[in-house]
């Protein structure tokens, strides 16, 4: 606490007033407006007691501590052209970047940064020079976890554009936790004719075809991007009176309770679609056929022509909160650390109380030009400031009854070296060069929640894993041969080595993504690798678990995490499930998934099934939950599962039987009833014939446990 007395006192904090109200006169002269004199925060919020009886009005810079970074704020990176937009996606899509693990789960970093206007803004323009004239492809539902409630808005999707110019696949991915739009590696889109849509898949097929207009933010200070679609070659505004040609617009809304997807016609604002849709009954109930409008909030919208006395009124009731809190709490679209920027700028303290900020002109002379600046004002703020650490006095002192913004991240160091940007947090990459393009700064910091991104990089880890085990078990074998005493040991290490040999084979067709259920393919692939690798940790175990029988072990659970290469198996979800494809030399084949008793049949449906599945079952007769995946609206595959599910049902011994088909999204647990029984809502019949589906079982099942 500073302590100031006598006439010292009082001559610095008039000297500090006078200096204040001096460039507060020149800076709104420039503005052109003359506000009452001598208005600064302590004055609007004085208690009856005069200026010389405030807390003096020094300027305050808080040091920073040994070994704090300093922070670099997106804004701080300089304007990037349109070829440096498109070289560092380029990138992206190639797949070329490497990134460090992930820890934005574990402590919340970055999670609300989509929040920043000025932020999203910049980013948009950025996905413009992208994906200007792109055409739209489709979108592939890539959930996250197993959705277990109908009415679960949609978590994960996959967006597919071709590009203009050179015709190559360009992709973006939306989460609903998290930053909402996430450049992704290329991945090809599947259609409807090899696969099964679901609603919300289906529905966003219609918009195939369609060009990007433009990629923008249309609401000033609302958290929302927009890609507008178009018909090739018409333009989206009317000519002569002629009516606007049909275009559409597809909204990706930020929230902290969670991203939303919006997809409305772009001449009168219409929902079409959200992301809560997953039928047209849920659909009306979330807004579909009324005009969108984005969502009311209790914060004002910055308001470039806002006067000085109306920008001091809206901090009465806040006086005693610190300016970083303030501005959070009363502007949308404002963030803490766009706050802190603007206040280094205006060489003030954001976390002193806004009553004890004399020099308040300044900010509002930063803030409003910042505000009237044409392309969001990322050049006014480019310079680097440090972030108030918590034993601040407003972070002990402050009103604790809102939102202070303390899970805004902490960005890595960044500091320009020959026009370069380096970023020093980068020593996953051992300090890579960092682009000046918020495209690779999302990327960077959100990438490793793509699904393309960690498919590729299990699928990699994977390979390395094989070819290190085999590496390894050749080894053995050379030493086992000609060794009689090793004839047990050799046979089995080329039972092993055979097993590899067909996993590396089955890899190979997966190294890539391409479907949200090749992932677990390539999950159990690496699992199954590294159990067969690990021949010493195995018999250790058994050994281990042997002797704790005969004597007791008072800690079996220490023993075994003390086994060398030891993990824990994981139940794999399909062991004793039968599989069929329909077409055993094709990768991307149907799959035809059987349940054979109620445990089974309970997994089928509620573990392994996948949005897009066809669910079947007999009609008003006890039998197997049978899957149809990948059919590609095949008749034949449909009605070849329909013989299969009439086969394993009480109705085998008929000529013919009624089977239900139905999508899996209309299939849901039946609350208290027993294992394996299920709700259907929305289902058709079909015919199926119980002797047609044994023999097809005899001649293609196969085992996948």
């Amino acid at each position: 606490m500073r302590i100031f007395h006598g006439i010292g006192r009082l001559m610095i904090t008039a000297a500090a007033i006078l200096g204040a109200e001096a460039v507060f006169r020149r800076r709104c002269l420039e503005l052109c407006y003359v506000p009452a004199v001598g208005r600064n925060m302590s004055a609007l919020f004085s208690t009856g007691k005069s200026s010389e009886g405030t807390t003096s009005g020094r300027m305050y810079s808080k040091p920073a501590k040994s070994g704090d970074p300093a922070i670099s704020y997106p804004f701080t990176l300089n304007r990037c052209s349109r070829d440096r937009c498109i070289s560092v996606f380029d990138r992206i899509k190639n797949d070329e970047f490497l990134l460090p693990p992930s820890t934005n789960v574990k402590n919340g970093t970055y999670k609300h940064l989509s929040l920043e206007f000025g932020m999203l803004r910049r980013y948009a323009d950025e996905l413009d020079h992208v994906f200007a004239n792109a055409t739209f492809m489709g979108v592939t539902h890539t959930p996250i976890k197993k959705l277990e409630a109908e009415t679960k808005p949609l978590e994960a999707l996959l967006l597919h554009f071709r590009g203009f110019e050179r015709g190559d696949s360009i992709c973006l991915f939306y989460q609903r936790d998290g930053f909402p739009l996430v450049p992704s590696p290329s991945a090809s889109y599947i259609p409807a004719s090899q696969r099964m849509l679901s609603y919300f898949e289906k529905v966003m097929s219609g918009l195939i075809g369609l060009r990007v207009s433009k990629v923008h933010c249309p609401y000033f200070f609302k958290n929302v991007i927009a890609i507008d679609l178009k018909a090739p070659h018409h333009q989206l505004t009317s000519e002569d009176g002629m009516e606007k040609p049909e275009s559409y617009r597809i909204l990706f809304v930020a929230r902290r309770a969670g991203n939303r997807i919006v997809m409305a016609d772009n001449n009168d604002g219409v929902i079409l679609l959200t992301s809560a849709t997953h039928d047209e009954k849920s659909g009306v109930k979330d807004g579909v056929g009324s005009v969108f409008h984005t969502d009311s909030s209790e914060k004002a919208t910055p308001d470039p022509s806002e006067p000085f006395p109306n920008f001091m009124d809206r901090f009465k009731g806040k006086e005693h909160m610190s300016l970083l809190k303030a501005m959070t709490l009363t502007y949308e679209g404002i963030g803490p650390k766009c706050v802190t920027l603007l206040a280094s700028k205006a060489g003030i303290d954001c976390t002193k109380h806004v009553s004890k900020i004399e020099n308040v002109a300044d900010f509002y002379d930063c803030y409003i030009r910042w505000l009237r600046a044409p392309d969001g004002v990322v050049e006014q703020l480019r310079f680097v400031t440090h972030t108030p650490s918590e034993d601040d006095t407003d972070a002990k002192n402050s009103d604790h009854n809102g939102d202070m913004g303390h899970d805004e991240p902490t960005l890595p160091t960044e500091v320009e070296v020959g026009g370069a940007v380096t970023d020093g947090s980068a020593t996953g990459n051992g300090g890579k060069e960092t682009s000046k393009s918020l495209i690779e700064y999302v990327f960077w910091h959100w990438g490793t929640d793509v699904p393309v991104y960690i498919h590729n990089r299990l699928a990699e880890e994977t390979r390395t894993l094989i070819d290190g085990t085999v590496e390894r078990f050749e080894k053995i074998k050379t030493q086992c041969i000609g060794d009689e005493q090793q004839s047990e040991r050799l046979a089995k290490v080329q039972e092993r080595l055979d097993s590899l040999d067909s996993y590396s084979k089955s890899l190979d067709t997966v190294m890539k993504w391409k479907s949200p259920e090749e992932f677990d393919l390539v999950k159990t692939i690496n699992e199954q690798v590294y159990d067969l690798g690990d021949l010493t940790g195995y018999r250790r175990k058994g050994r281990l678990q042997r002797e704790g029988r005969q004597h007791g072990s008072p800690d079996g659970g220490t023993e075994e995490r003390n086994v060398r290469h030891f993990r824990p198996k994981k139940v794999n979800p399909y062991k004793g499930i039968l599989v069929i494809k329909m077409n055993p030399g094709d990768p991307n084949t149907a799959l035809i998934i059987v349940g054979r008793n109620a445990e089974q049949n309970e997994r089928v449906t509620h573990e392994i099934a996948l949005p897009g599945d066809v669910w079947l079952h007999t009609k008003d007769c006890p039998g197997s939950h049978v899957l149809l995946r990948r059919y590609g609206g095949s008749s034949e595959a449909l009605q070849v599962a329909a013989d299969i599910a009439a086969y394993y049902s009480k109705a085998r011994a008929r000529t013919s039987a009624p089977v239900i088909r139905t999508g899996i999204e209309n299939v849901s647990r039946c609350a208290g009833a027993q294992i394996g029984a299920v709700l259907v809502n929305n289902y058709e019949t079909l015919e199926g014939r119980p002797d047609r589906g044994g023999e097809y079982v005899k001649a293609h099942r196969i085992s996948l446990n």
